[in-house]
This record gives C-alpha cells, structure tokens and sequence, in this order.
C-alpha cells in the first residue's frame, strides 16, 4: 500500500434492507411486490416506507431509509481522476454495521434503479464480480463494526471527520494541515470520513475515533459536495492533473 494513499469513508450510510421489525406492514409489502421481490431483499427507502418507518417507531430513523445519498456520493467519488488512477480506497459502512468495500476501476450505475438493483444483489451475495468473475468489484462483511473497519481494514494513519461540527477550514486548508502531498512522512496515509445520512450528526461511537474533525463550509454540505471539495484537494497536492 503507497504510503501517499487517500481513502474516503461513507459513514453511518442509510443503506440497508429494511429491518425485521416493519417487513409486515402494507407499504413495505407492497412495494417488495411491486419489485417481485420479498420483503427481507429490498432496500429500505423512505421514499415508500415512511408510514412503516413512523408507525412501528424505528430507531435512529432520521438516519435511515436515504440509500440515494450513498449512490450520489459514490458518483461523485468513483469519477474523480483519484479513483480512476488508483489512488483512493472508497468503503461505506452502514447504519446497521455492514461494510462494503469498493473495488477498483468499479464503475457505478448513474441510474438510481440500476444502482438499487445492485445493492440488492450485493445484499443477498455478498459479493459482486466482473463479467470474466477474476476480480471482485464489490464485497459486502456483516457484522463489521465502523472501529474494525478502521483499525483492520483501512489501517490509515489520520481518520478526518469532515462534519458541521467540526473546526472551521477550508478544503484546501484541511488537505494542507495534514500533509498529505509530504513524500518525507511516512504517516501521511489519510482517511477521510463523510456522513451517509440526511439527517443529524455523526454518532459519538463513530466520532471518538477521529483524529480531527473540519466543517469546510459555514453550512452544512451534502455529502457528494463534500466529497468532491476534498477530493479535488487532493489530487492537486498529488499532482494527479500535471
């Protein structure tokens, strides 16, 4: 792994199916019929289960049920000059402790049907393979809390919260301050983290693991600006467009 390495987090994603607890309600019946799917297989997605969601008083559920946030997200990531030449790590791990990890060179569906109907897939194979089936693009772990995926998985050197509530900066500061383009550091691999979620903030499970945490912005952002902001950063200290 290069040293100069950037990974990028999706956090706390609203992507998952929809929980044991609403699958008998009429809505979420319906719709799982209406994709000639069951009920256990489809994304929850408030979209069409928010009289589920609200009626059975689902935990957390101003975070969840937004799956469209983690597909604008992973648009934005997996086009940038970063990912394509190989030098970004995306992973998302989700409000339910699953994490996904991203493949490289994979290339995302634009439309969001097409997009739900690979998670899907992914949900029920766990993971997702090329055409010629050598190389996997996608691979989903249960039960994989976001500290694992930190210390086991991506291993970076700095995880940077990027969140509201963080130290006022710009994206150009934040890429600075942490030396990322410092060829002389061998601590420079940096994981950025952003929110999958519409609504809130980070957990404290999840944001006590942050070495520093930057609010880029005097608003809060959504996360694909988020993500592109950074990211553009980034590759200028790499020199990706020279």
């Amino acid at each position: 792994m290069s040293r100069n390495q950037v990974s990028l987090i999706i956090a706390e994603a609203a992507l998952e199916v929809v929980p044991k607890e609403i699958r008998r309600h009429p809505s979420v019946k319906n719709h799982a019929l209406r994709l000639g799917k069951k009920a256990n297989e489809i994304l929850l997605d408030r979209s069409f289960h928010h009289t589920a969601m609200v009626y059975n008083k689902l935990k957390l559920a101003w975070k969840r049920g937004r799956p469209d946030i983690t597909h604008f997200a992973l648009i934005e990531a997996l086009s940038t000059p970063l990912y394509i030449r190989g030098m970004l790590e995306v992973y998302i791990h989700t409000i339910d402790d699953k994490a996904i990890l991203i493949g490289e060179k994979l290339r995302i569906p634009k439309s969001y049907f097409r997009f739900e109907g690979l998670m899907m897939k992914l949900y029920k194979d766990k993971t997702i393979r090329n055409n010629e089936g050598n190389k996997t693009l996608l691979e989903l772990h249960d039960n994989t809390t976001f500290e694992y995926l930190i210390k086991n998985i991506v291993k970076p050197d700095k995880l940077i919260g990027l969140t509201s509530l963080g130290v006022q900066s710009t994206a150009e500061e934040v890429i600075l301050k942490n030396n990322i383009n410092n060829k002389n550091n061998n601590n420079n691999h940096c994981a950025f983290v952003v929110g999958g979620f519409a609504k809130g903030h980070f957990s404290e499970y999840t944001s006590k693991l942050f070495y520093c945490s930057y609010s880029i912005e005097q608003f809060p952002l959504e996360s694909h600006i988020v993500i592109a902001r950074i990211l553009y950063e980034c590759e200028k200290v790499l020199s990706v467009h020279s």
